[in-house]
């Protein structure tokens, strides 16, 4: 997968969420959505953030520090999920859910460089998580139809999960860049 289908991939969920997991559903099964889709896209948002940072030497740690706890949050948040899901499915529904959040997550990543907005922040970092919430539910409806798992109570504990998971990983990552920066 190149650069092309990764911006295209972008694009597709974030404005078409609905047919990108209509028409992803069988091509999504032969790819490792972490490897290939959610740790590029974390990398270039880290990338984006540089800028913003006065020094160097601070721009590139807090890049790997986002880096890590970005994917540290979708990795706790898959375990969490299938635990969620039940311990019968949990060998069949563990490469879906991973799938479901490495695209869902896709503008909470993206809105991480408003985090030098100031009081602006919060609100494009909420609307970036209502807008992944809505991502995640479509593409429940569309990757787990056939896993026999209740959608809708499945996905009112899994959006508790998401938004808390998240809204952490947003909390750690703003003090952090307040900190290093305030030297």
């Amino acid at each position: 997968m190149g650069v092309k289908w990764l911006f295209a991939a972008i694009f597709s969920v974030l404005f078409r969420p609905d047919a990108f997991w209509r028409e992803a559903r069988e091509r999504l099964r032969e790819l490792n959505a972490m490897k290939e889709y959610a740790a590029p896209v974390i990398a270039i948002v880290q990338f984006v953030k540089l800028p913003f940072i006065g020094a160097p030497r601070m721009a590139m740690l807090l890049a790997v520090i986002g880096f890590t706890v970005n994917v540290a949050v979708l990795w706790l948040l898959s375990g969490a999920l299938v635990s969620l899901a039940g311990s019968a499915r949990s060998e069949s529904i563990r490469k879906e859910i991973m799938t479901l959040l490495c695209f869902s997550l896709t503008p909470v990543w993206l809105v991480e460089p408003f985090g030098f907005a100031g009081a602006w922040r919060w609100l494009v970092m909420a609307a970036a998580l209502v807008h992944a919430l809505f991502i995640a539910r479509i593409g429940m409806q569309t990757l787990l139809v056939s896993e026999n798992l209740e959608i809708d109570a499945f996905f009112r504990k899994s959006a508790v999960l998401i938004a808390t998971a998240t809204m952490i990983a947003f909390l750690l990552q703003s003090g952090l860049i307040r900190f290093f920066t305030s030297f």
